[in-house]
């Protein structure tokens, strides 16, 4: 098996943290959030629309660390993730 780069991972979490900052803006604006192909209106059901954007937010936050942890500005967020939320990743 080959080693992966370690530019790769950062530049997957930017790709997904810059996907997820699009579609939360455009969510935002439009007040329709989809997901799996089902789609939230925020007339229709407030706490879901606010829920999918909350979880698309995380997203941006977790690949905004990444992206600091590869420039060397913070500790790694893996690690953390791995010690305050183990159901996540398991060790």
């Amino acid at each position: 098996m080959f080693p992966m780069p370690p530019i790769l991972i950062p530049g997957f979490f930017l790709l997904i943290g810059l996907y997820s900052l699009w579609a939360l803006t455009n969510e935002l604006r439009t007040g329709i959030a989809t997901s799996n192909r089902s789609t939230i209106d925020v007339r229709e059901n407030p706490g879901g629309f606010y829920l999918l954007i909350c979880i698309k937010a995380a997203f941006v936050c977790f690949a905004v660390a990444v992206l600091l942890n590869a420039f060397g500005l913070i500790g790694d967020p893996f690690i953390w993730m791995r010690q305050n939320l183990p159901f996540l990743m398991p060790s």
